[in-house]
């Protein structure tokens, strides 16, 4: 993903030192659906109205409703978007949005409760920022952001204004949570996000994954563990980023991401004149020593993983629960030896054939139903299970610093702790990623600045001499401030570290010294 392309026209008038500001504000209230099935290849045709691999029931989608424009009333707009730094991880945009009702349009009573506003009270009305330019007439528009209000409108009866509050539809990770226990073997960062995505009912029209770089040996997510922890820590053991663009399309890009063409070419020359304000670099950004520690497990052989420490009673005809909890998660349950004995101590006539069960498996237990189908009352004096756990068989600990910065600012440490951070060579290019961006405080910037809404998280900026990142953007536009940006800024690394894996030997990937 680079800066969004534009026409000449745009270009000119982003560039003038007189500017005409277009926008638009497209607001779903009654979330309605659009009334068109999805494209089928021999049915549909280019430029119907079909749409082209939209789930309706899944995340995302804002092709699917149908919009009020809501231009006119706009006062002010705002939106913005951080990358999750230093390291990588899930971000999340948000936006904002302010409508003049002097008419009363958007009050819950205007025309007997029929207003926009009153449809609105229920959640995650869907909505749609474009912003740019207009050139002799004519608006040159480009999206911006597309996301849901994230909570009722609030009405201002004072002045006369109704204030909207949207985030992107990165939202609804923090809301949903996995019904059921999830483990994976030997699979890439990028097939664990697309299997998330997929049992999120997502198309792959709705997202963009690039190649993951980190293989995870095993794998664990709990039940009841929401998808945007996943989603963080998978990303961030990978250095990498899962956010979505104006478009609505989800995006994984690996850390190798900006170091290939386009995205090391620069998009923007920021001259002089463009620059409102520079704020200062400081220290607080300032990371010199960096900490990483992972549990690495892998599959192992089929062994013992249970066996009983004393008898379990079972009484004639009555089905008795029984929970087994491993030492270790368990890829499979491979065999089961029961012995049943009509004495506790095993002295008795054998009752083995007299034991039936039901089992279900759980990453780390089984849950057993016994039946006893003898007429009195016998004994489980031995329950054995052999299966193949996923154990724990090394730790990584590894620290690195940067010697002379440390003794400029003193320790600045920042810690990582990720499982699926699964190699010391990972570990290591990972800590040498961050040392070379953040352990000198001129390497970050923040600058306000006439509005680039071209501009995209990551591209790469050409300022005062120097090649800078955008990791963030916030941008405001008002019939007041004008249409401003403000930037933040990372200085660019051209060239990656060196890792196993990702790297080639004749390659341009540092190794580290």
């Amino acid at each position: 993903l680079t800066m969004q392309s534009v026409s000449s026209a745009f270009t000119a008038e982003e560039k003038d030192s007189v500017r005409k500001i277009g926008q638009s504000l497209l607001v779903s209230w009654k979330k309605n659906i659009i009334t068109s099935r999805t494209f089928t290849i021999g049915t549909s045709f280019i430029g119907g109205t079909d749409l082209i691999g939209i789930n309706q029931g899944a995340i995302g989608g804002p092709s699917l409703y149908q919009y009020s424009d809501e231009s006119d009333y706009v006062t002010s707009l705002g939106w913005e978007q951080e990358l999750n730094m230093p390291v990588g991880g899930l971000a999340k945009g948000v936006a904002e949005a302010t409508l003049e009702n002097t008419s009363g349009r958007f009050l819950p009573h205007y025309m007997g409760g029929n207003s926009e506003l009153f449809t609105a009270i229920l959640p995650r009305r869907p909505m749609i920022i474009n912003a740019g330019f207009n050139y002799e007439g004519i608006d040159q528009l480009i999206p911006q952001f597309s996301g849901v209000l994230n909570k009722q409108p609030e009405v201002n009866i004072t002045d006369r204004s109704v204030s909207l509050s949207g985030a992107d539809y990165i939202d609804f990770f923090q809301n949903r949570y996995l019904d059921q226990e999830l483990m994976f073997t030997s699979k890439t960062t990028d097939q664990v996000v697309g299997d998330l995505f997929s049992s999120l009912g997502m198309s792959t029209a709705q997202y963009d994954i690039e190649q993951g770089f980190n293989t995870i040996d095993f794998g664990l997510f709990e039940k009841g563990t929401r998808f945007s922890d996943l989603f963080n820590k998978l990303a961030q053991a990978e250095n990498a980023h899962i956010y979505q663009d104006e478009t609505g399309v989800f995006r994984f890009e690996n850390r190798q991401h900006w170091y290939t063409s386009p995205h090391n070419q620069v998009q923007v020359i920021v001259n002089t004149s463009d620059v409102i304000y520079a704020k200062s670099p400081n220290e607080d950004s300032i990371i010199n020593v960096v900490e990483i520690k992972s549990s690495i497990r892998e599959k192992q052989q089929t062994q013992l993983i249970y066996q009983t420490q004393s008898p379990i009673e079972l009484a004639p005809s009555i089905q008795q629960e029984y929970f087994v909890s491993y030492d270790d998660p368990i890829l499979q349950v491979v065999s089961i030896a029961i012995t049943a004995n009509d004495a506790q101590d095993g002295s008795g006539t054998d009752r083995s054939a007299n034991v039936t069960y039901n089992k279900t498996d759980f990453a780390q237990a089984s849950k057993f139903i016994f039946s006893n189908t003898h007429t009195s009352t016998i004994y489980i004096t031995s329950l054995q299970i052999n299966g193949r756990p996923a154990k724990i068989v090394s730790e990584i600990y590894h620290r690195v610093s940067d010697d002379s910065s440390v003794t400029a600012f003193e320790e600045r440490p920042y810690a990582i702790e990720n499982e699926f951070i699964q190699s010391e060579t990972w570990a290591q290019s990972l800590g040498l990623v961050l040392l070379k961006s953040y352990s000198d405080p001129q390497s970050l910037q923040e600058i306000t600045i006439r509005a680039k809404p071209r501009l995209q998280i990551g591209d790469l900026i050409s300022w005062q001499g120097r090649y800078w990142r955008v990791y963030g953007k916030q941008t405001k536009l008002d019939i007041t401030g004008g249409f401003v940006q403000n930037l933040k800024l990372l200085i660019a690394n051209t060239q990656s570290f060196f890792a196993i894996g990702v790297s080639t030997i004749g390659g341009s990937d540092l190794i580290a010294a």
